[in-house]
């Protein structure tokens, strides 16, 4: 590849421009991410499952199965949540964009005998009309979407729930945002990483915009002289901000926490969970 071409993917990229594609279509990739989302060292892609276990437990309590029998489980990766909740009785649908991920869940539950809905479609394009008591976006992935796309996803929950159903999600606070660092690097790779096989090179970048919007940007340089841009982005918020869009898409807020265990929320905590009624 040319190097014009190759110092193209350095210029800054325009707040939540999207990537040439999705990572988690790459069928390499995807493979890497469902490990990711199994490993129980770290909380990079899914919560450790003590922490599911205790989400579920509460989830259980405040939205429990005799009101809320009916649970869409939106970006439920492998299914962490999903099992959990069809164990305690509620009839679960799920979606995920991962094909991996959704047939490691249906491995998964056939294995446990457990009637779980799984669905390979983006929530984005997923259209239903008051069919749930229940909705779950759960481990900030409202935040992963650009605002555009943060309305849409709320119109579809909204249509998809049915008259006093709930939605049950959780982003970054602020006090989160603190962590964050910009930083550039790179590293290269002498056999397989978590983004390509054999010999390539990862250059990284992560840098904040304004108005609580950062990057975690990817790019990806391969011996065959391919190279690869993948995007993350994240809005972080402060409980104006969350609660404002949450009721200009017609929800009503019915409780707010620290996290998806019930904690209180203060303005310390590192995220906030938040439930919200459908109006009308």
């Amino acid at each position: 590849m040319p190097v014009k071409q190759i110092i193209h993917y350095f210029n800054e990229p325009k707040q939540y421009e999207k990537s040439e594609r999705e990572f988690w279509l790459d069928p390499y990739i995807s493979k890497q991410l469902l490990k990711a989302h199994l490993d129980q060292t770290n909380d990079g892609a899914s919560r450790k499952l003590s922490v599911i276990d205790r989400s579920v437990d509460w989830l259980n309590e405040v939205v429990p199965t005799v009101d809320f029998k009916k649970v869409i489980d939106l970006g439920c990766g492998p299914g962490l949540y999903a099992e959990r909740l069809a164990k305690k009785g509620y009839e679960v649908t799920a979606i995920d964009f991962s094909k991996n991920s959704i047939d490691y869940a249906r491995s998964v539950a056939n294995e446990q005998d457990l009637a779980i809905d799984y669905r390979c479609e983006s929530y984005l394009s997923w259209k239903e009309q008051d069919q749930y008591d229940l909705a779950l976006l759960i481990y900030c992935d409202y935040g992963a979407l650009s605002s555009e796309d943060r309305k849409l996803l709320l119109k579809n929950i909204h249509a998809s729930l049915k008259k006093g159903g709930k939605l049950v999600l959780d982003v970054f606070s602020l006090q989160k945002l603190t962590d964050f660092q910009s930083e550039n690097s790179w590293k290269l790779y002498e056999s397989d990483s978590f983004w390509s096989t054999g010999k390539h090179a990862v250059i990284s970048r992560n840098k904040r915009y304004d108005h609580g919007i950062t990057l975690e940007q990817t790019i990806l340089l391969k011996e065959d002289d391919t190279v690869e841009n993948f995007n993350i982005w994240h809005q972080y918020f402060d409980l104006h901000k969350i609660i404002s869009e949450l009721e200009g898409a017609s929800f009503e807020i019915t409780a707010y926490y620290a996290d998806v265990c019930g904690n209180e929320y203060t303005e310390q905590s590192e995220t906030i969970c938040v439930i919200v009624e459908k109006k009308g």
